[in-house]
């Protein structure tokens, strides 16, 4: 992933989804305490409504910019909406597109070809990146090819929901435990962010719940996870967040690999722990992640 997506996405540790068609809810995202609202364009809004809420885009994405937080736009499947969507996302200058139901990587090719062409007539400071979501078994088989499909892909979820129905599961932390892991390593071998919960997302009610299975989501590898709910916000951004003490020793990890490797040694042990590459190269994303 280049500089400028990894940047962003790992800012995203709760994203949350509000519908865009409805005024009231859109103040009240703004000051939500997410890292990213995605203004629902799909299922969220009936489809007499979908151009009204278009329409009310820009206004929206404005009062969540004006707290700092990204704007990410939940676009409909269909070519004919998906296109009108994305336009209307370039006019609110939004950060991202949540590309819903993505088929395949022909899907995000084809939306990436209309956003080379089309995207010069906004001023944007980065382009418009893409962010699909996998909820069909078809999709699940190609997470690889989804992931790598465009430079603009920056991240992935997966809708356990959709996934658990086609294969008649219920959608808990063991059920879907091994295709979310899938995602992860599918996201990680293209360089994008991976987002999700290992449990249901439906589940808001219990904050100490939201929290610990959000702690063993980043256990798992996730970057953060979408939310339905305000009450899911704080709990999520706390698990995706690294403690004090990670932080301290993802430095002292960092600092004596950095002085072992200017004395000549490739590995060095700090509290009882033999410390190489691989484990600097995760203490180095927490650093920077602190920052």
């Amino acid at each position: 992933m280049d500089k400028t997506r990894l940047e962003l996405a790992a800012k995203w540790r709760a994203l949350m989804y509000v519908p865009a068609h409805v005024d009231k809810f859109h103040q009240k995202a703004a000051h939500v305490g997410a890292d990213a609202i995605i203004f629902d364009l799909e299922d969220a809004v009936p489809a007499a409504q979908k151009e009204e809420a278009r329409h009310k885009l820009p206004q929206a994405a404005a009062l969540v910019r004006e707290t700092g937080n990204s704007v990410l736009v939940r676009i409909n499947r269909e070519i004919e909406w998906g296109i009108a969507d994305i336009e209307a996302a370039l006019a609110a200058n939004a950060d991202a597109v949540v590309v819903a139901k993505v088929e395949g990587p022909a899907h995000l090719t084809l939306l990436a070809d209309y956003l080379d062409r089309h995207e010069s007539r906004f001023e944007r400071s980065h382009p418009l990146y893409l962010l699909p979501l996998v909820e069909s078994l078809d999709a699940f088989w190609m997470m690889r090819e989804i992931a790598g499909a465009s430079d603009r892909v920056i991240g992935m979820a997966m809708g356990g929901e959709d996934i658990a129905a086609q294969i008649h599961a219920a959608s808990g932390e063991d059920t879907l435990a091994w295709p979310r892991q899938q995602m992860i390593f599918a996201a990680a071998t293209a360089g994008i962010a991976p987002f999700g919960l290992m449990g249901s997302i439906a589940d808001f009610a219990d904050p100490e719940n939201v929290l610990r299975v959000a702690r063993n989501s980043r256990r798992y590898g996730f970057w953060g996870a979408t939310c339905i709910h305000p009450k899911q916000v704080g709990p999520i951004k706390t698990a995706f967040a690294p403690t004090e003490a990670e932080i301290a020793d993802a430095r002292q990890i960092v600092e004596a690999l950095e002085a072992a490797t200017r004395a000549g040694r490739g590995a060095v042990e700090v509290n009882g722990r033999m410390i190489d590459a691989p484990v600097a190269a995760r203490a180095r994303r927490i650093v920077a992640l602190a920052r």
